[in-house]
């Protein structure tokens, strides 16, 4: 615990003794013209806006009304050195709809528009993590949205059902710029997302009949350019707690753990691991487990990741795969996730490879909370799930990490295009976890796989198998868009030693339909049947306690503000085990804005303690934009729950804190916990009770603090950092800013990370295969200095790292008046300023007003040949001195003709 709370002071050293009101950002930062980027136009703009007066720099500072005022006198519009972001007014685009109401005068919130004119971009509109296609969209100086209806209709029309394209395409019919308010009366949620500079797409389910991904969403052809990651980056991250165990088996302070995961890039190749540190006590020894070590390719031009090492094969239908160690080669369409702690191994089964924590959720309400150690489990032999549809599990670790299992008896029933094709092969040998590591039995190989292809855009087939010495599962799977819903099934097949042969089914039919909003109605059948001896080569025994299986459930929206849902499920046991029944019924109303409440009635029958009914009431209330309260109440057990939710700030100096009190069977626990977001770490303490699988009594209680941090570097350069979960941007500043601290993401006051002793500023948050800017300042720079492009536009790939330098040795800003040799202003041209010392490099470009004064950014100490395009040509020599920074006035600088 010692160690704990003295690594936490370090890493919180850094933090500021109170967070900044305002963080003001320079207003010379050019655009790149050569980028062509319409986002980094937006920040150039904003930032433009706020440096001109809707954000006041810090005491002491005069930065803003630098190149606004000469610009000003003269009447012209502003244009910094290397710039195309004017802050005179932008044209208006036509628009065939009216446009949307101000905002009300009371609104609250910062602006994403400060600028007070309307402003026109174009960039990509994205569909969770996929880009549909590049919309052009004004911002207007009222912040509401206005989006090209025919260039959304474009973009959405692969991923949407025909007729429900047809019915957005005529209710916009004919229309051009289009309230992203008209969007939504279809059902169609489009918002601005200021983290990214781009629109969001939520498409409602109903008109989503099967999934169209093309080939693109996994490549690196983004529109637009892009940064380039590092060469070799890496992070290596470790998650730390301490708990005191105040109820349980082994009472008082426990070993600490560390958790680590790490990973290096270095020319399109990761290396990656995981492990776990025990450390020893009371005698007990230290003890390291080492999960997993891999290496990781992906090829663009297939599509396909291949993996050597410790696999976490994907698997489909009943087949089911192991721990196992060997060579993969796989194409999912869909953003890879980062390795997890649980590991699924079947259809109902998963692997914890650590003490953890579970939540279980029914249906979205929570139920129980209990403990579980290290080991594979059924989520049948959980009594609170028997006969009960759509189980959520939530798991945490001792570390903190958390992943999160999801069960029911749908299996995937997604749809692929005609002609796409996803994969995975996955050969080797069994490697189970143990206490220490992996156990590599080489002399027991192991396959397992999958195939699924786009046979139409209605039907799309696929085949899977895993097979061992013991044995082998094979199966296909089908699933049709027909005219009565998406119907789909799962058949398999099993023959293992000592087990036997049998067969195992699943088919099922979805629907939606009767429209979207208040007028959706849903329905799904489900029916699951497995012989007596089927089984995977991954069981000792088969485990087929029910004939069959079958459900349905049906829900329906009643007006705006109320649904109701219904939903049964019969299983049939056998060899002694007894018949399942349950219903439940389900009313959901809107009571306000702010309230909401939730019914259920319940009953089950598993004949053993016969026939039970009971009803859930709960009710949330919203506290604001950021906290909420709840209350819940089971009449079976008298069981009752009410909690309190809230959180504040974003980035750095961020808190979350959640109280739950639940009582019932005679038990009474408490859960809570609070968290803070440091610039170098992630910090939090919680509570935590966990009761038994009936709910009867409390088994554990417990306290822990925690502590996650990483250590990342990227080309030579090292940096302390929060953990990081995928990729990372680390940002430095150039050696010509003498420690001037810079920040990422600064807006409002808030911002992500920032630069000190232990390195540079870290945006840890980067996910592969996920457009994404982000933007740097450094708001204590000296006056004038030139940070270059403000902003970075990545495309990461898997587990990318990269390096950025804010500033450079070209960060001098030169102002002053061009002059011909009869003294007569150079007015209004755009020329060109060489630097002699580098007669091959790209010139920057230079503007006058009718003044003939002018800002020159992107200079450095040297001398600079200026050609301004008069008639005749003119030109002349300027010489910034070596000590020079900032800004540099030149006064007036005659050009000859000659």
């Amino acid at each position: 615990m010692a160690a704990l709370l003295a690594s936490s002071a370090l890493l919180l050293a850094e933090a500021p003794a109170a967070a900044r009101s305002t963080l003001f950002v320079d207003r010379t930062v050019p655009w790149r013209p050569d980028r062509a980027e319409p986002r980094a136009q937006l920040c150039h703009l904003i930032c433009d806006a706020r440096a001109a007066g809707t954000t006041a720099p810090p005491p002491g500072r005069d930065r803003g009304p630098l190149l606004p005022k000469f610009a000003a006198d003269a009447g012209a519009p502003v244009v910094s050195g290397g710039s195309n972001a004017f802050l005179g007014d932008a044209p208006q685009p036509q628009r065939s709809a009216a446009p949307p109401p101000a905002a009300p005068a009371d609104a609250t919130g910062p602006k994403l528009n400060p600028t007070g004119r309307d402003i026109v971009l174009t960039a990509p509109l994205r569909d969770g993590p996929f880009a549909l296609g590049e919309v052009p969209f004004t911002l207007t100086r009222d912040d509401h949205v206005l989006v090209n209806a025919p260039a959304v209709l474009k973009a959405v029309k692969p991923v949407i059902d025909p007729l429900a394209y047809d019915k957005l395409a005529s209710g916009l019919g004919g229309l051009g710029d289009t309230p992203v308010e008209q969007f939504s009366a279809f059902g169609y949620l489009i918002s601005y997302d200021p983290q990214t500079i781009g629109l969001v797409i939520v498409i409602p389910p109903t008109a989503r009949t099967r999934r169209d991904v093309r080939l693109a969403q996994l490549s690196q052809d983004v529109v637009g350019d892009v940064d380039r990651p590092a060469g070799v980056a890496g992070y290596v991250n470790l998650r730390t707690s301490a708990d005191y165990e105040w109820q349980g088996s082994n009472r008082g302070l426990q070993s600490p753990i560390v958790s680590t995961d790490w990973a290096l890039r270095a020319h399109g190749v990761v290396l990656e691991g995981e492990g776990t540190l025990q450390i020893g006590q009371r005698g007990s020894p230290t003890l390291f487990q080492r999960e997993g070590t891999r290496f990781v390719y992906d090829n663009d031009r297939l599509l396909a990741r291949v993996t050597v090492g410790d696999l976490l094969p994907v698997t489909r239908g009943f087949s089911g795969a192991p721990q196992m160690a060997g060579v993969s080669f796989a194409r999912t369409y869909s953003v890879l996730q980062p390795q997890r702690n649980v590991q699924p191994t079947g259809s109902q089964t998963f692997t914890v490879l650590r003490p953890s924590n579970v939540v279980a959720f029914i249906n979205g309400q929570q139920i129980r909370q209990i403990r579980l150690e290290p080991g594979t489990y059924n989520v049948r032999d959980f009594p609170f799930v028997q006969g009960l549809n759509d189980v959520r599990l939530q798991i945490t670790d001792d570390s903190g990490r958390q992943e999160t299992l999801e069960f029911s008896l749908f299996f995937d029933r997604t749809l692929l295009a005609k002609g796409l094709t996803e994969f995975g092969v996955y050969g080797g040998v069994l490697a189970p976890t143990t206490n220490t590591g992996r156990n590599y039995r080489f002399n027991q190989p192991v396959a397992s796989g999958f195939i699924r292809r786009g046979i139409s855009d209605t039907l799309t087939a696929g085949a899977n198998f895993q097979a061992q010495k013991r044995g082998a599962t094979a199966g296909v799977e089908v699933v049709w868009a027909s005219p009565l819903g998406t119907v789909g099934f799962d058949l398999a097949a099993s023959r293992v030693s000592g087990v036997g042969t049998g067969y195992a089914l699943n088919a099922s039919i979805q629907r939606t339909f009767g429209g979207t909003g208040s007028r959706g109605k849903a329905f799904a059948l489900t029916f699951e049947t497995r012989s007596p001896k089927f089984a995977t080569p991954n069981d000792i025994a088969a485990d087929n306690r029910y004939a069959f299986e079958a459900g349905a459930t049906y829900s329906q929206a009643i007006g705006e503000f109320q649904f109701v849902s219904v939903d049964g499920r019969y299983s049939k046991g056998r060899s002694g085990f007894s018949d399942q029944q349950s219903a439940r019924l389900t009313y959901g109303f809107r009571l306000s804005q702010r309230l909401n409440l939730q019914a259920q009635g319940l009953y089950d029958n598993r004949n053993v303690g016969g026939s039970s009914y009971g009803g859930r009431l709960g009710l949330t209330l919203r506290l604001g934009g950021r906290s909420s309260a709840t209350a819940e109440y089971e009449s079976r057990g008298g069981r009752g729950r009410i909690g309190y939710q809230t959180s504040s700030g974003t980035g750095v100096g961020a808190t979350s804190l959640a109280v739950n009190a639940d009582y019932g069977q005679g038990a009474f626990g408490v859960d809570g916990g609070v968290s803070y977001t440091a610039n170098r770490a992630e910090l939090a303490v919680s509570h935590t009770t966990a009761f038994d699988s009936g709910g009867f009594k409390v088994t554990d209680q417990r306290t822990s603090a925690r502590l996650g941090t990483a250590l990342v570097f990227a080309d030579g350069h090292f940096a302390i950092s929060r953990p990081v979960y995928d990729g990372f941007a680390l940002v430095t500043p150039h050696r010509s800013l003498k420690g001037t601290q810079v920040v990422v993401n600064p807006s409002d006051g808030h911002y992500t990370a920032r630069s000190g002793l232990l390195g540079g500023a870290v945006a840890n948050d980067l996910s592969a295969f996920a457009d994404r800017v982000v933007t740097f300042d450094a708001p204590k720079a000296p006056a004038g200095y030139d940070l270059g492009a403000g902003n970075i536009r990545v495309y990461p790939p898997y587990k990318a790292g990269y390096l950025v330098t804010v500033g450079s040795d070209y960060s001098i800003t030169a102002i002053g008046t061009f002059k011909l040799e009869d003294g007569s202003p150079v007015s209004l041209l755009a020329g060109e300023a060489f630097e002699l010392a580098k007669p091959g490099a790209k010139p920057v470009t230079v503007f006058t007003n009718r003044e003939g004064r002018f800002g020159l950014s992107g200079l450095r100490p040297g001398k600079w040949r200026i050609e301004m395009p008069t008639e005749p040509k003119s030109s002349a020599i300027i010489e910034i001195a070596k000590d020079a920074s900032g800004v540099v006035r030149l006064n007036d600088v005659k050009l000859e003709t000659k």
